[in-house]
């Protein structure tokens, strides 16, 4: 503070100058303490900052180059995946690079003649999570054969691993959680993984785990034979595969989930509800995982971390994989949690000015190449394990407003966050949105805790009311509209939600993508780019693709623009 300060009257007239240092002390602390609690997430001015430089980086095309770790087509499809995820552009030319590599490799794995190179199932993993998240639809056959690849050299331990060299016997950890993480990425996107490969892998990591400390090791043998000493960086891999192996069973739903499932909050396009006479049986307890996962935990809790040149920054993406499929078994998901602000600090001080990670002197692997370095930073900071996953509460309200940071318990109300017991009758909000003159400043209109009539007639006649309003003068009804229709799963709303891509608003294109998503079973799948100015031509753009992608199921369908 300057002498010009502005002083409370009664620190003005106090004598005692020992008194008022305590109190510039205590003030300074509390100052101080705001800055050590500033919380981050995926769309925080600084890390949205953080994210774009280091896209930069990778689209200006340096930072490649082979290593011991990361070569061949490796790079090219950790950074088209890396460009996917926070683009969701399948046009973007990462992208397109990264799916022109692992469309050769899907076509290579299914020829007699191939031969493995010693990093190939890292590659054919990586492969396997880009196509299905670009398009499972364009690229499921290729998907398959790239899954049936892996599935054949699943060793008899039930790990995976090198299958060239002299530890073809031994299942490495990092590996299994590769292949483990491509598989539940096929099972997300519909393509079937069999139980009986998930639950042998789940095994080989129960048996490699060490019971005492909780960690795990570089590889296993599947007996009593191990390789290489525990890390943070190897058993948060073990830990992952573990949590992944279990929700690709079925065991572990998000309580908040289930909560909102009961509630009738969930679209019906987001319901997991599988017939009970279709129902797979799992024969494997849920306890062992459950058991597995505190032991490791455990071992964090006794190893702090420490920067390991080589693999810190495959160590951050880990981490960020494994924290989010235990927010599932914890049934809380948590938009600012400790670790993810500790990391967004980490990679603050540590992203060079070139944008990139993994590209200085004293931080550079001799395992990892600055171009995936920076990828895997990037992973981390989109937290892109929990949007695949899907974060339901904040999926249905997106780029509304700031939401707490148990966002189990809160609900949207206009653009305000409010609590969730307050219900409106649908009907009722229709009556106002419908009425121009009660539309402006109403903040009891947002669809977060209405219902859709069960009846099909009615329910079809408020979906049409909700079409109709996409054409409302007021850009809050429209916005509403956008956002309810996501509700109706009805292909027959599609064509109304393309005309509202193009809505002058700079929130209706959003919602109504959203919506589409929703509808489409492509959660995944963003045409619009995410930045606060939309021009007529990323409009255009997402109209054209949405429209081929409603051709594909629909083809008879004529668009008249």
């Amino acid at each position: 503070m300057t002498h010009n300060s502005v002083w409370p009257k009664w620190m003005v007239h106090r004598g005692n100058t020992a008194y008022f240092l305590l109190v510039v002390v205590v003030i300074q602390c509390f100052s101080g303490s705001r800055a050590v609690a500033q919380k981050f997430y995926p769309d925080h001015p600084v890390v949205q900052e953080m994210v774009n430089k280091g896209m930069a980086f990778l689209e200006s095309g340096a930072g490649g180059g082979r290593t011991a770790g990361f070569g061949g087509e490796g790079p090219a499809l950790v950074v088209g995946l890396c460009a996917f995820k926070v683009t969701g552009d399948p046009e973007h030319p990462l992208v397109k690079a990264g799916v022109a590599q692992a469309l050769e490799l899907a076509h290579a794995v299914s020829l007699p003649s191939f031969r493995p190179e010693e990093k190939s199932t890292y590659i054919m993993s990586v492969a396997g999570m880009l196509l299905p998240s670009v398009n499972v639809d364009t690229y499921g056959q290729a998907t398959k054969q790239i899954r049936d690849y892996l599935l054949r050299i699943q060793k008899p331990n039930g790990g995976f691993g090198y299958t060239t060299g002299g530890n073809e016997k031994f299942g490495d950890i990092s590996q299994t959680q590769y292949v483990m993480l491509a598989f539940w990425t096929m099972n997300q996107t519909g393509i079937e993984v069999p139980n009986e490969a998930v639950i042998r892998t789940l095994n080989f990591l129960l048996l490699a785990q060490e019971q005492q400390s909780g960690g795990w090791p570089y590889m296993h043998d599947g007996g009593s034979t191990t390789q290489g000493g525990v890390t943070n960086s190897l058993t948060a891999a073990g830990l992952s595969a573990m949590l992944i192996g279990g929700d690709l069973l079925g065991m572990y739903r998000s309580k908040m989930v289930e909560n909102q499932e009961e509630e009738g909050i969930v679209p019906l396009a987001f319901r997991r509800v599988i017939p009970e006479a279709e129902r797979k049986k799992v024969s494997f307890d849920k306890t062992k995982i459950e058991g597995s996962s505190k032991r490791s935990e455990a071992w964090f809790a006794a190893n702090p971390y420490t920067r390991d040149v080589n693999f810190h920054y495959y160590y951050v993406y880990s981490k960020e994989r494994y924290e989010s499929f235990l927010e599932i078994t914890k049934g809380k998901q948590t938009k600012s949690p400790d670790w993810y602000n500790e990391g967004v600090k980490m990679l603050q001080a540590s992203q060079g000015a070139d944008g990139s990670w993994g590209n200085k002197k004293d931080d550079a692997s001799s395992f990892i190449p600055p171009n995936v370095a920076t990828s895997f930073s990037l992973l981390f900071l989109i937290r892109s394990t929990q949007k695949a996953i899907g974060d339901l509460s904040e999926a249905m309200n997106q780029g509304i407003g700031e939401i707490p940071d148990d966002v189990g318990s809160i609900t949207i109300s206009g653009n305000k966050i409010v609590n969730k017991n307050a219900t409106n009758s649908i009907d009722d909000a229709l009556k106002m949105l419908e009425d121009d003159s009660k539309v402006e400043g109403e903040d009891g209109l947002a669809p977060d805790r209405m219902l859709l009539a069960s009846d099909p007639k009615q329910r079809k006649e408020q979906l049409n009311r909700f079409v109709r309003l996409l054409n409302a003068k007021d850009y809050k009804a429209r916005q509403i509209a956008a956002k309810m229709l996501g509700r109706g799963d009805d292909l027959d709303l599609v064509p109304a939600l393309i005309y509202a891509l193009t809505d002058p608003d700079p929130r209706v294109p959003f919602f109504a993508e959203q919506s589409l998503r929703i509808i489409s079973r492509q959660l995944d799948t963003y045409h619009l780019p995410k930045r606060d100015k939309l021009t007529d031509q990323d409009k255009a753009k997402a109209s054209l693709q949405w429209k081929r992608w409603y051709l594909s199921v629909r083809p008879d369908y004529v668009f008249v623009d």
